[in-house]
C-alpha cells in the first residue's frame, strides 16, 4: 500500500471516501468532480493507474446518474481516462454517454462504430460533433443517424466527407433546409452535390409558389428560375481552386443549368474566375485559352468565345460590357475589398445605356441595395 500512499494523499482520503460512500448523491458527485480534476492531468505509475481504474470502476457502478455524470463530464477530454471506463460510460444513459462520445480522445473507431450500429439517436448526434472524424465514421453517421446528426456532421469542418457520403446526404436530406445550408457552406462538398442541392431547392420553391392564390404557374416558374440562378452564382466561394470551379461548371452544364443568363449574373458581380470556367465548358476549350480570350483588352476574344458558347448578340454585348468594366476598374489598381470591387463594377454597369434583361438588372440592384444597407448600419 506504501506504493499508493502518494496518490491517496494527492486525491485525499476524505475525498475518496466521500466519492464512494457519501450519504447523498450530491456529496458523492462533488467528491467525484474533485477526483476527476486530479486524475485528468495526473502523472501516474502503473500501480497508481490500476488504483485509479478500480476507483473509477466503483464510481461507474454508483446507482445515481448524477455521480456517474460527474465522472463523465470531468474526464471527457482527458487522455488519462481508461478506455474500458470510457466504454462503460458510453454504454450508459445519454446524459452520461454524450460528453465522452463528443470529446474523449481515448475512444477508437471500433468504439464509435459500436455506438453507431446501435442507432441511438442522441449518441450518434454527439459523435457527429467530435473534433475530427474520418471518412468511414462520417458515412456511418449519415447512414445510421437522423437529420440532426447529419446537420451537425455537415457543419463540422473537422469531419471528412467523401463524395459518396455527400451524395447520400443529398439523397436523404435534400428537403431539410438546415442540412442543405450546412452542406452548401462546406469547402469540400463536391460541385455535383452543390448543384443538385440548389436544383432541389428551386424545385421546392416552384411547387410551394404554385399553391399560392393569384400566382400563376408561369410566374412561379420564373421566380424559382431566378432564385436558382442567383443561388448558383452566389454559392461560389472566393477561395475555390480552378479545378473545383470547372467541376462545378461541368455539373451545371450536365443538368442544363449553365446558361448565358447565369454567366451574365456572374459577370455583373465581377466574378471573372467563374465566367472563364463557365465559358471554357460551354465553348469546349481549355481554361487557359479562354482566359486569354476573355481578358484581351480589345474585347474581340470574349465575343469569339461567347459565340462558340451560343450566346445571342444582345447577350454578347452585355457580357463584353461587364468584362470591359471589370478590366477598367482593375487597371486603376484601386485597393478595394472584393465586395467593394463588386459594388464599383455594378455601379458602372448600371450607368451604361444598355438594354439590360430584367434578371441582370435585378441582380445588380440587389448588390447596390446590399451595400447601401451596410453603409446605413455603419
Amino acid at each position: 500500500m506504501s506504493a499508493l500512499s502518494g496518490i491517496i494523499d494527492r486525491f485525499g482520503k476524505t475525498t475518496i471516501r466521500q466519492a464512494l460512500q457519501g450519504t447523498t448523491a450530491e456529496k458523492r458527485a462533488n467528491a467525484v468532480q474533485k477526483l476527476g480534476r486530479e486524475i485528468r492531468s495526473a502523472q501516474m505509475t502503473e500501480a497508481e493507474q490500476a488504483f485509479a481504474l478500480t476507483l473509477m470502476d466503483r464510481i461507474c457502478a454508483d446507482v445515481s446518474a448524477l455521480v456517474r455524470r460527474a465522472l463523465s463530464v470531468t474526464l471527457q477530454n482527458s487522455p488519462n481516462l481508461p478506455r474500458q471506463i470510457a466504454r462503460t460510460l458510453i454504454a450508459d444513459i445519454d446524459s452520461i454517454a454524450v460528453p465522452i462520445l463528443s470529446s474523449s480522445p481515448v475512444l477508437t473507431d471500433d468504439d464509435l462504430m459500436d455506438v453507431l450500429n446501435s442507432k441511438a439517436a442522441e449518441k450518434i448526434r454527439a459523435i457527429a460533433q467530435r473534433h475530427t472524424l474520418n471518412l468511414h465514421i462520417s458515412h456511418a453517421i449519415v447512414s445510421f443517424g437522423d437529420g440532426m446528426a447529419t446537420a451537425r456532421l455537415a457543419a463540422n469542418d473537422g469531419a471528412l466527407i467523401s463524395s459518396d457520403t455527400a451524395e447520400l446526404i443529398a439523397e436523404l436530406h435534400a428537403d431539410d433546409d438546415l442540412i442543405r445550408e450546412a452542406a452548401l457552406s462546406r469547402h469540400d462538398m463536391p460541385p455535383t452535390v452543390i448543384a443538385k442541392l440548389i436544383e432541389h431547392s428551386t424545385d421546392k420553391i416552384d411547387v410551394v409558389l404554385k399553391t399560392y392564390p393569384g400566382v400563376s404557374d408561369t410566374r412561379a416558374a420564373q421566380i424559382s428560375q431566378n432564385t436558382g440562378e442567383r443561388a448558383r452564382s452566389f454559392v461560389i466561394g472566393e477561395d475555390w481552386p480552378e479545378d473545383r470551379l470547372r467541376d462545378y461548371a461541368r455539373s451545371l452544364d450536365k443538368s442544363g443549368k449553365l446558361t448565358p443568363r447565369l454567366v451574365l449574373r456572374s459577370a455583373g458581380r465581377g466574378d471573372m474566375r467563374f465566367i472563364i470556367a463557365a465559358l471554357s465548358v460551354l465553348a469546349g476549350q481549355t481554361i487557359e485559352k479562354t482566359r486569354l480570350m476573355v481578358m484581351s483588352s480589345t474585347g474581340l476574344g470574349v465575343k469569339a468565345v461567347a459565340l462558340r458558347a451560343r450566346f445571342t448578340v444582345p447577350q454578347i454585348e452585355l457580357l463584353t460590357a461587364c468584362i470591359q468594366t471589370y478590366l477598367s476598374v482593375e487597371r486603376e489598381n484601386r485597393a478595394l475589398t472584393p465586395s467593394h470591387f463588386q459594388l464599383t463594377v455594378a455601379e458602372r454597369l448600371l450607368s451604361l445605356e444598355l438594354n439590360w434583361p430584367e434578371e441582370v438588372s435585378t441582380d445588380l440592384l440587389d448588390i447596390l441595395d446590399a451595400h447601401a444597407g451596410l453603409r446605413r448600419v455603419a
